[in-house]
């Protein structure tokens, strides 16, 4: 897949026209936490049945606390990350 720039700040374009946000991480645990609070919410979220209502609300906040914390933090992701992090953890 070939990738290239767009006029966006971080966002690239492949080869098949999908868009892809990239940012920078820092080492290999910060990725390995991110992915399980992400894997987290995204797997309460798409089998709401089998969760609490905690839980599935857990898990919104997760991710809006991402995409509140990339808004902010646009130039630094790894504040982004950081607030992010601390504002929702899904368990």
């Amino acid at each position: 897949m070939e990738l290239q720039a767009t006029a966006l700040k971080g966002i690239v374009r492949s080869s098949d026209e999908e868009l892809f946000y990239l940012f920078p991480i820092q080492d290999v645990s910060t990725l390995q936490q991110t992915k399980a609070h992400l894997t987290c919410a995204i797997d309460v979220l798409s089998h709401p049945e089998e969760c609490s209502p905690e839980q599935r609300l857990d898990a919104v906040r997760t991710l809006n606390s991402l995409v509140a914390a990339l808004s902010v933090h646009d130039d630094d992701h790894y504040s982004a990350f950081d607030s992010a992090l601390e504002g929702g953890n899904v368990q």
